[in-house]
């Protein structure tokens, strides 16, 4: 038996041995936190071995093309995965302070991965400190997170104009098919981000909404949606989109001025260029968010569910669900009074928040017990632990200011 098959059969031993224990489940997640971090040490042991492989050229003589590959082969994985950590060892090699933030457990490998792109080809005017405010900045977060500070720096730093950045996206703007395979034919759609949601609410409403038995997927459904809008339109229903899909854009009094260029946001938490949402807001229905034209955002006592004024003010404030790495959509989410309107708690901005159905479930579980308001919101949930539900336009996107 060799090295390899040695210590794949000791781990094998190690596992068995862990998962017979039968642990508790407060026992469980403990073990899966020690396993994840240990995972995540070794992920950055692997890369930066890959890395250092890599320089020294050592998969020349193997008939492989570069490291990733070599390894790949010899593993039998993905040649994707390799490429990633490969990718990941050379990022941080090249910067010093994320490579200690990883080591620490301040970033995650995952997380760190997202910022490769940025920091293997920064724009040309780049300089350390911007690179090394981002890793600061981007400390804890996730790596979707990570992902879209990294893209909102490129795009400050970047030397295009706004108007050339947009005409730029619109112009990669494609519709490809596949061929045939089995009957059926991969379509894929790329669009800037607000016709791509115009996209999707369009066959989303083409659709309908899931009726109880529906068996169809999420996928399925809107599949069935751009399916019947094509059939519309060859019997000549469509005439022109009388019923022009909503689409909500929040963005901040600076941003809408041209102070600033911080993106909008949909409902869904699609970021829209600036450029692209002012424009937009030439012809779209405004509505400021404190006090939302002319509406009362602070109901009482006077209604029990919130209006629609709210529940756009909330997809503002909130961005979706409040729970902590949840990445629901507003539009996903439903209206939670922190305080209960049976033992009195008033339809209040202050007092209302946005929970995916899980953690809206979740938040009223037994033992589960509610500290603050929206604008400081702790849970204490039934294990014991507390967890802070900031909303999700507070969470690790400075980099982006």
């Amino acid at each position: 038996m060799g090295p390899l098959s040695t210590h794949r059969a000791a781990a094998a031993t190690a596992a068995d041995a862990l998962v017979g224990a039968r642990l508790e489940p407060e026992s469980l997640r403990l073990a899966l936190l020690a396993l994840q971090a240990h995972l995540d040490a070794i992920t950055v042991v692997q890369a930066r071995l890959i890395d250092q492989a890599t320089q020294q050229r050592a998969w020349q003589g193997t008939g492989a093309r570069d490291m990733a590959e070599w390894l790949a082969g010899a593993t039998r994985s993905s040649y994707g995965s390799a490429k990633k950590k490969a990718r990941l060892g050379s990022t941080l090699r090249a910067n010093k302070k994320l490579s200690e933030a990883v080591g620490k457990g301040e970033i995650s490998p995952d997380a760190a991965g997202e910022l490769s792109d940025l920091f293997s080809l920064p724009p040309d005017n780049a300089t350390d400190d911007d690179l090394d405010e981002l890793v600061e900045a981007v400390k804890g977060a996730s790596p979707r997170d990570t992902r879209e500070a990294a893209a909102r720096l490129r795009e400050i730093l970047s030397s295009e104009s706004e108007e050339e950045a947009a005409d730029r996206r619109y112009r990669q703007r494609s519709v490809t098919s596949t061929v045939p395979v089995d009957g059926m034919v991969t379509t894929s759609v790329t669009l800037p981000t607000l016709e791509a949601r115009m996209f999707l609410n369009a066959i989303n409403h083409a659709a309908g909404r899931p009726t109880e038995g529906d068996t169809r997927s999420e996928s399925q459904r809107l599949a069935d949606g751009v399916v019947l809008l094509a059939d519309a339109y060859a019997k000549g229903a469509v005439t022109g989109g009388r019923e022009k899909p909503t689409v909500l854009i929040t963005m901040s009094l600076e941003s809408f001025l041209g102070a600033s260029n911080e993106p909008g946001r949909t409902a869904q938490g699609d970021p829209v260029p600036a450029l692209v949402a002012r424009r937009l807001a030439e012809h779209a229905h405004l509505q400021r968010v404190v006090m939302a034209g002319n509406a009362v955002l602070n109901m009482g006592r006077t209604v029990r569910c919130a209006t629609d004024d709210q529940f756009r003010a909330l997809a503002a404030r909130d961005g979706g669900c409040r729970f902590p790495a949840c990445h629901a959509p507003a539009s996903w989410c439903d209206v939670d009074h922190l305080q209960p309107w049976e033992s009195g708690g008033a339809t209040d901005l202050h007092l209302l928040v946005l929970w995916c159905r899980h953690h809206h479930t979740e938040r009223h579980r037994p033992g589960v017990r509610v500290e603050g308001d929206a604008h400081d919101l702790r849970l204490h949930l039934a294990d014991g632990r507390v967890v802070h539900c900031p909303p999700r336009t507070g969470r690790p996107r400075k980099a982006a200011a």
